[in-house]
Protein backbone atom coordinates (compact mmCIF):
# COMPACT_ATOMS: atom_id res chain seq x y z
CA UNK A 1 0.00 0.00 0.00
CA UNK A 2 2.70 2.51 0.86
CA UNK A 3 4.53 2.16 -2.48
CA UNK A 4 1.27 2.81 -4.35
CA UNK A 5 0.48 5.87 -2.24
CA UNK A 6 4.01 7.19 -2.74
CA UNK A 7 3.78 6.64 -6.49
CA UNK A 8 0.46 8.47 -6.67
CA UNK A 9 1.87 11.37 -4.68
CA UNK A 10 4.93 11.60 -6.92
CA UNK A 11 2.76 11.56 -10.05
CA UNK A 12 0.60 14.34 -8.60
CA UNK A 13 3.67 16.44 -7.81
CA UNK A 14 5.24 15.89 -11.23
CA UNK A 15 1.93 16.70 -12.92
CA UNK A 16 1.58 19.95 -11.05
CA UNK A 17 5.17 21.00 -11.84
CA UNK A 18 4.87 20.09 -15.52
CA UNK A 19 1.63 22.09 -15.71
CA UNK A 20 3.55 25.23 -14.70
CA UNK A 21 5.97 25.00 -17.62
CA UNK A 22 4.99 27.27 -20.53
CA UNK A 23 4.70 25.67 -23.96
CA UNK A 24 7.70 25.79 -26.29
CA UNK A 25 7.75 28.58 -28.86
CA UNK A 26 8.67 27.75 -32.43
CA UNK A 27 11.45 29.77 -34.08
CA UNK A 28 10.27 31.04 -37.44
CA UNK A 29 13.53 32.52 -38.77
CA UNK A 30 17.15 32.31 -37.63
CA UNK A 31 20.30 33.92 -39.00
CA UNK A 32 23.64 32.24 -38.33
CA UNK A 33 27.33 32.66 -39.20
CA UNK A 34 30.37 30.68 -38.06
CA UNK A 35 34.12 30.92 -38.61
CA UNK A 36 35.98 27.98 -40.12
CA UNK A 37 39.62 28.84 -39.39
CA UNK A 38 41.75 30.24 -36.57
CA UNK A 39 41.92 34.05 -36.62
CA UNK A 40 44.78 35.93 -34.90
CA UNK A 41 43.97 39.08 -32.98
CA UNK A 42 45.93 42.21 -34.03
CA UNK A 43 49.28 42.74 -32.25
CA UNK A 44 48.17 46.16 -30.98
CA UNK A 45 46.14 45.98 -27.77
CA UNK A 46 42.57 47.24 -28.21
CA UNK A 47 42.55 46.83 -32.00
CA UNK A 48 39.44 45.05 -33.26
CA UNK A 49 39.20 41.83 -35.21
CA UNK A 50 35.89 41.23 -36.99
CA UNK A 51 35.22 37.51 -36.85
CA UNK A 52 31.93 37.12 -38.71
CA UNK A 53 28.63 38.90 -39.23
CA UNK A 54 24.93 38.50 -39.92
CA UNK A 55 22.47 40.87 -41.57
CA UNK A 56 19.17 41.27 -39.71
CA UNK A 57 15.92 42.83 -40.92
CA UNK A 58 14.11 45.22 -38.62
CA UNK A 59 12.29 43.65 -35.69
CA UNK A 60 13.00 42.15 -32.30
CA UNK A 61 15.87 39.61 -32.13
CA UNK A 62 17.63 37.49 -29.55
CA UNK A 63 21.33 37.45 -30.44
CA UNK A 64 23.66 34.79 -29.06
CA UNK A 65 27.39 34.59 -29.72
CA UNK A 66 30.50 32.70 -28.65
CA UNK A 67 34.22 32.69 -29.40
CA UNK A 68 37.12 30.74 -27.87
CA UNK A 69 40.38 32.66 -27.47
CA UNK A 70 43.58 30.59 -27.23
CA UNK A 71 46.75 32.05 -25.72
CA UNK A 72 50.00 30.14 -25.10
CA UNK A 73 51.91 33.18 -23.77
CA UNK A 74 51.56 35.63 -20.86
CA UNK A 75 48.03 36.34 -19.64
CA UNK A 76 45.89 38.73 -21.65
CA UNK A 77 42.26 39.83 -21.38
CA UNK A 78 40.20 39.01 -24.47
CA UNK A 79 36.91 40.83 -25.00
CA UNK A 80 34.32 39.69 -27.53
CA UNK A 81 31.17 41.56 -28.43
CA UNK A 82 28.42 42.21 -30.92
CA UNK A 83 28.61 45.60 -32.64
CA UNK A 84 25.99 47.13 -34.94
CA UNK A 85 28.04 47.96 -38.03
CA UNK A 86 25.86 50.84 -39.19
CA UNK A 87 25.89 52.76 -35.86
CA UNK A 88 29.04 51.39 -34.19
CA UNK A 89 27.03 50.64 -31.03
CA UNK A 90 28.27 47.74 -28.89
CA UNK A 91 25.22 45.69 -27.91
CA UNK A 92 26.75 43.02 -25.68
CA UNK A 93 30.29 42.46 -24.40
CA UNK A 94 31.97 39.72 -22.35
CA UNK A 95 35.60 38.96 -21.47
CA UNK A 96 37.97 36.27 -20.26
CA UNK A 97 41.60 36.01 -19.19
CA UNK A 98 43.56 33.73 -21.52
CA UNK A 99 47.17 32.63 -21.04
CA UNK A 100 49.48 30.17 -19.33
CA UNK A 101 50.07 31.98 -16.04
CA UNK A 102 48.19 31.50 -12.78
CA UNK A 103 44.60 32.71 -12.93
CA UNK A 104 44.06 32.12 -16.64
CA UNK A 105 43.04 29.33 -18.96
CA UNK A 106 45.01 28.41 -22.06
CA UNK A 107 41.64 28.43 -23.86
CA UNK A 108 38.19 29.43 -22.69
CA UNK A 109 34.92 30.45 -24.30
CA UNK A 110 33.48 33.94 -24.25
CA UNK A 111 29.74 33.95 -24.83
CA UNK A 112 26.82 36.30 -24.49
CA UNK A 113 23.19 36.85 -25.31
CA UNK A 114 21.23 40.05 -25.80
CA UNK A 115 17.84 41.22 -27.00
CA UNK A 116 17.61 43.99 -29.60
CA UNK A 117 14.71 45.79 -31.20
CA UNK A 118 15.83 47.08 -34.61
CA UNK A 119 13.96 49.94 -36.30
CA UNK A 120 15.93 49.35 -39.52
CA UNK A 121 17.94 46.52 -41.08
CA UNK A 122 21.32 46.17 -39.34
CA UNK A 123 24.50 44.13 -39.73
CA UNK A 124 25.60 42.53 -36.45
CA UNK A 125 29.37 41.97 -36.32
CA UNK A 126 30.99 39.52 -33.89
CA UNK A 127 34.21 41.28 -32.86
CA UNK A 128 37.08 40.55 -30.44
CA UNK A 129 39.98 42.55 -29.00
CA UNK A 130 42.73 41.93 -26.45
CA UNK A 131 44.30 44.35 -23.98
CA UNK A 132 48.06 43.81 -24.26
CA UNK A 133 50.23 44.93 -27.19
CA UNK A 134 52.58 42.13 -28.21
CA UNK A 135 52.13 38.39 -28.77
CA UNK A 136 48.55 37.75 -29.72
CA UNK A 137 45.96 35.20 -28.77
CA UNK A 138 43.97 33.68 -31.59
CA UNK A 139 40.31 32.78 -31.84
CA UNK A 140 39.65 29.08 -32.42
CA UNK A 141 37.59 28.05 -35.46
CA UNK A 142 33.89 27.85 -34.68
CA UNK A 143 33.24 31.37 -33.36
CA UNK A 144 29.55 31.94 -34.03
CA UNK A 145 26.72 34.42 -33.95
CA UNK A 146 23.04 33.59 -34.26
CA UNK A 147 19.87 35.66 -34.13
CA UNK A 148 16.35 34.33 -33.82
Amino acid sequence: MKPLALTSSLLAIVGSVVGLTPPAIAINVAYFAKTTQALYLPTIGGAELRLTQIFLPRGQWVINYSASPVNNTANDIVRCYVRARETGEILSIHATTAGVQLGASFVSTVSGVTLVNLSEPTTMVLTCTHDVTGPTPYIDPGAEIVAY
